[in-house]
């Protein structure tokens, strides 16, 4: 409980018992003057507990919904990238069987003269690169996906160790190390959002490139990413 949380509640509790006093006093000398200030303090009472409930719970509510927030979002990012990914797949494999169909036809017409094999020929290379650009953009996304996955799983940790904090500060009463830890959980998360953009920008880079090497230099983009999270993790690992 916070400082003027207890003096909110001392207050009160100081106000109730003269107020008490007063009816019980008003009762021996007015009685029906006492029921109208009882009734007058119950209502005054009431609504000012349900003030105070109302901030207790709104607060609370406030916060579970921003950290709700960022996992929405991972999770929406997620599943687009899923989307993609299995979309550019499906892409690939219509690309291969036209192939195929293309060098069956051909295979299939040994009288064809050279100027129309040749047109086959270009058509199945332009197709080939098709494929390369829907397999390098399907790539991408499956290692977006990963990532994004363990940025999901790793701000689900940052939130409950957060939440166990919290437990461990009811359970000790005193913790000299609340104003560091809260500012690690924010910092956690604040990277968390600043990997999460970049992530989206990179996605709808890929989802708009229009050669294989952008696709490939974005999954390497990344992989870099991913390399940063490693690093990140590994200290905390070593210091815990």
């Amino acid at each position: 409980m916070k400082p003027e949380q207890g003096n909110d509640l001392t207050r009160l509790l100081l106000l109730g018992g003269a107020a008490l006093l007063s009816l019980l006093l008003l009762l021996r000398i007015h009685p029906p003057m006492a029921f109208m200030a009882f009734a007058i303090g119950a209502t005054v009472g009431f609504f000012l507990l349900g003030n105070q409930l109302t901030d207790l719970f709104g607060k609370k509510g406030k916060k579970g919904g921003a950290e709700s927030d960022f996992s929405r979002r991972v999770s929406e990012r997620l599943a687009d990238c899923r989307r993609r990914e299995e979309g550019f797949r499906d892409e690939g494999e219509r690309i291969l069987k036209s192939i195929a169909t293309l060098r069956d036809d051909l295979a299939r017409n040994p009288a064809a003269d050279e100027a129309e094999v040749a047109k086959a020929q270009a058509i199945i290379k332009e197709l080939e690169a098709e494929f390369s650009l829907r397999h390098a953009k399907a790539s991408f996304f499956s290692e977006c996906a990963v990532k994004l996955r363990e940025l999901l799983d790793r701000h689900r940790l940052v939130e409950s160790m957060a939440a166990r904090r919290r437990e461990l500060r009811e359970l000790r009463r005193t913790n000299f190390d609340d104003e560091a830890a809260v500012e690690e959980t924010r910092f956690s998360i604040e990277q968390d959002t600043i990997q999460l953009d970049t992530i989206v920008e990179l996605s709808n880079s890929a989802a708009s490139s229009s050669k294989a090497e952008q696709a490939e230099a974005l999954r390497d983009r990344l992989e870099r990413l991913r390399s940063t999270l490693g690093r990140q993790e590994r200290p905390q690992g070593e210091g815990s």
